[in-house]
């Protein structure tokens, strides 16, 4: 028996005129291409924020190449309409080739191909990414390492976005592309991920949304192609106009806007509990912290409180304090450091111990300023400018060294009678931004108005600062927790905020007056824990203890022949110099924040030792550990409330799509179905031996499942089978579609009908219908190929052939006729 497919009503259309094309004439699908080229530039647009979590711009130009070229590779493999998968193949294989290129082309075969070795290269990359996000500050050194595993990571989120939203049909799903992308500095950078990175990503993903929804239109029928219409091109212009202008208007106009969920000072910490000092990044957490992590051990015999000193920065832009890159100009020989700087005032020298336990850190602490380090492991070297001390990542994990350190032993008059201008230090000590708030100048100038010298201005920017209130959570709760112009503004306006704040005041009212200034970041003295350590040559000296909590930051100011001079701003904190009193001592502070409280220098040789002022045990506050389990239940009950709806949501979302696009899309929701009720349609299956599967779920209703299912059968036969231009009852076809998934219900058991709402098994499998669709799509493009080929190399053949048949013609006549 053979079934003839209903043929469509109405005249037949006329065959065209003139000669016939050779080749049936196909639009390119030039949506998809595209689509994956703008999710590409999205990604790139996004990466634009990691400025600021690493330094300089180096690393963006092999970002750039990565991305567009795994793009551009998955884009030309879609304009030809290879199969399913392979674009996504072609993506990946230019990706691995362009990765190679830029980044390991020492290793392979005419500089692209992957060997072994390139493997193993590839490897000792990745081990010093690794070493770099677990230990470094941020911005960290754009080394080669962190710089693949960052291109790498962009092109492959690229290309996993390009197959969610193409491949898979989920284009608004790949939206989380970008945005785990731009998750990354909003973690990390104290601007969050800043305007222009959020501006071209958003647009680039709205223009693929838009492409996607024509596509859909397009292939839709008339009922979706009058609904695409919503997507013109001017509405596109419209809506990407409105993301760029919000993305940085806002911002500018509503108070509070960067405040966001994890401001400056309160970033989460990756990896686990990074003990390092992260210059200014980390301090404002280390110092919230309830708990003493990275504790370091020290004896010293010094007379004065001993600060550990770890990293010295210079440079300021106006947005952030940072330490200069000068790795290339470190010298490695430990046991002779010394300052290029001149000393008219006695030294004073001093040897202290250190045992760093568990601080993981690229720099040694010592006292400042080191003239040797002896018993170091590891590669270590001393920057000429600043002595700071620096090696691998995590260097200073488990060290035990000696330091000899000198420091000028000044006095109030030494200081008072330096004149001279300063000379010999670098210009950025003294280079002020162009962006400075009138209030910040004024408020230099008033406080140092009188002022007959650079120590006297020096003594009046101290004193008036601390008055200030010593904070370590207003802050974060007012949103000025940070370092640039701004904050500093804010800071003058709130009068309270941490030792970043009063440091970072200090050294640019001090550059306003002409006095040059950085920022020292380390540790104040600790407290001592009663014990004593045993130093060769010098005998037993006291032992002090200092973690996380004892972090500080602190100004020091240039005085010509007399060097580095540190200062101490900030209330509460530290230890004030005795050539820097500027307050009465007043013992004991009551602020529990402080576990330096209370610690002052004398003017006479018997200076005080650091405090034995223990840590808070107790506040009346709830401390940050007693809301982390909080906070943590929190996250995970969000996490599983999201996994549990996910599926659910995937299904919906294909449902919706499906029946917007005719009979074919209510064909493939039809399969759906019955893959989620347990009845897979299998590739043998014709429509109607499927429909027949499912009038199985009849029950006594009068035969509407055998109905609707008779009229699903009938409208996809005609349009599949029938002559083309058959137009659809997409209405009928969705109304036939909700009265099989009725009865699907009716007929499953209360548990299968929660099973299937929670965890559909369809919402992650392609219907068959689909899948047979793309295999034919696959044979006829891999048919179309192969016919193009074949049709180029021979065509230059076709006279020879045609006067070689002409000749056997003529001599096969030649020879019947004989």
């Amino acid at each position: 028996m053979v079934t003839q497919a209903p043929t469509r009503p109405g005249p037949a259309t006329p065959p065209p005129s003139g000669p016939r094309p050779r080749w049936p004439a196909r639009p390119l699908p030039w949506r998809r291409a595209a689509f994956g080229l703008c999710l590409g530039v999205s990604v790139a647009g996004a990466s634009l924020s990691y400025d600021g979590v690493l330094r300089s711009w180096a690393w963006l130009y092999p970002v750039l190449v990565v991305v567009l070229a795994t793009s551009a590779a998955t884009a030309a493999a879609r304009l030809v309409r290879a199969p399913v998968v392979v674009p996504s193949l072609a993506g990946l294989v230019v990706w691995a080739l362009s990765m190679t290129f830029i980044f390991l082309r020492d290793t392979a075969v005419l500089g692209f191909i992957p060997t072994a070795q390139t493997i193993e290269a590839a490897r000792e990359a990745f081990d010093e990414a690794w070493n770099t996000i677990s230990f470094e500050a941020v911005p960290a050194a754009p080394n080669v390492g962190v710089v693949a595993l960052l291109t790498g990571a962009l092109g492959l989120t690229a290309l996993i976005g390009e197959a969610i939203g193409v491949a898979c049909r989920m284009p608004a799903i790949a939206g989380v592309a970008p945005l785990s992308v731009l998750v990354v500095p909003a973690l990390l950078k104290p601007s969050g991920p800043g305007a222009w990175g959020f501006a071209i990503s958003a647009a680039a993903y709205l223009a693929a949304l838009a492409l996607a929804r024509a596509e859909a239109a397009s292939g839709a029928g008339g009922a979706a192609r009058s609904s695409g219409a919503a997507v013109s091109p001017s509405r596109v212009v419209a809506i990407v106009a409105a993301i760029v202008v919000g993305a940085l208007v806002v911002p500018a106009l509503v108070p509070g806007f960067d405040r966001g969920s994890f401001p400056e000072g309160s970033r989460l910490k990756y990896f686990g509990q990074n003990v390092g000092l992260n210059p200014f990044i980390s301090l404002g957490s280390d110092l919230r912290s309830a708990q003493g992590l990275g504790i370091i051990h020290y004896a010293t015999d010094s007379t004065q409180s001993v600060y550990l000193q770890t990293v010295t920065v210079d440079s300021f832009d106006g947005s952030t304090w940072g330490p200069d890159n000068r790795d290339d100009q470190r010298h490695y020989a430990l046991n002779s450091i010394t300052q290029n700087t001149a000393q008219t005032a006695p030294l004073a020298t001093t040897t202290t111990v250190i045992q760093t336990g568990n601080f993981t850190s690229p720099y040694l602490p010592v006292p400042y300023a080191p003239a040797s380090v002896t018993g170091v492991q590891g590669r270590f070297g001393w920057d000429p400018f600043n002595l700071s001390i620096k090696g691998e990542p995590g260097g200073s994990l488990e060290q035990s060294y000696l330091v000899h350190s000198v420091m000028p032993n000044v006095t109030a008059a030494q200081l008072d009678a330096a004149r001279s201008g300063p000379r010999g230090i670098g210009r950025e000590t003294s280079s002020i931004p162009g962006d400075v708030p009138a209030l910040v100048r004024t408020t230099a100038d008033s406080i140092t108005k009188g002022a007959a010298s650079q120590y006297a201005k020096a003594l009046a920017i101290q004193a008036y600062l601390r008055t200030f209130t010593y904070s370590e959570q207003a802050p974060v709760q007012d949103g000025y927790d940070g370092t640039g112009m701004d904050v500093l503004e804010k800071f003058l306006e709130k009068k309270s905020g941490y030792c970043i704040h009063f440091s970072a005041a200090m050294a640019v009212m001090a550059r306003l007056v002409g006095i040059p200034s950085r920022i020292a970041v380390g540790f104040a003295p600790g407290h001592p824990t009663g014990g004593t350590i045993a130093v060769a040559g010098v005998g037993s000296l006291p032992e002090y203890e200092v973690d996380a909590r004892d972090a500080h930051a602190w100004p020091e100011l240039y005085f010509e022949g007399l060097g580095w001079i540190p200062f101490e701003p900030t209330p509460s904190r530290g230890v004030l110099p005795a050539y820097a009193q500027t307050d009465a001592p007043t013992g004991a502070s009551t602020n529990l924040e402080n576990p330096n409280d209370g610690l002052k220098a004398s003017a006479g040789p018997a200076a005080p030792v650091p405090s034995a002022t223990p840590h808070p045990t107790a506040s009346a506050a709830p401390s940050d550990a007693e809301w982390e389990p909080i906070g943590a239940i929190a996250v995970g009950a969000l996490v599983l409330v999201v996994l549990l709806i996910l599926p659910a949501a995937v299904r919906a979302g294909q449902r919706r799509r499906r029946l917007t696009r005719g009979i074919d899309g209510a064909w493939e929701e039809l399969e759906a179905l019955g893959f989620d009720h347990g009845v897979p349609a299998h590739p043998s299956d014709t429509p109607r031996a499927y429909a027949r599967r499912l009038e199985t779920w009849e029950a006594d209703d009068g035969g509407a499942v055998a109905q609707a299912l008779a009229t699903l059968t009938r409208e996809y036969e005609r349009y599949e089978y029938g002559r083309p231009g058959y137009e659809t009852d997409p209405a009928a076809a969705r109304e036939a579609v909700d009265a099989v998934a009725r009865a699907g219900k009716a007929s499953s058991s209360a548990l299968t009908r929660a099973r299937i709402a929670a965890l559909p098994p369809s919402a992650f499998a392609r219907p068959t219908h689909a899948m047979g669709r793309a295999a034919q799509r696959s044979k006829g493009a891999a048919s179309r190929a192969l016919r193009r080929v074949f049709g180029r190399l021979l065509t230059p053949l076709a006279p020879a052939a045609k006067a070689a048949g002409a000749s056997i013609t003529r001599l096969i006549r030649e020879v019947r006729r004989r």
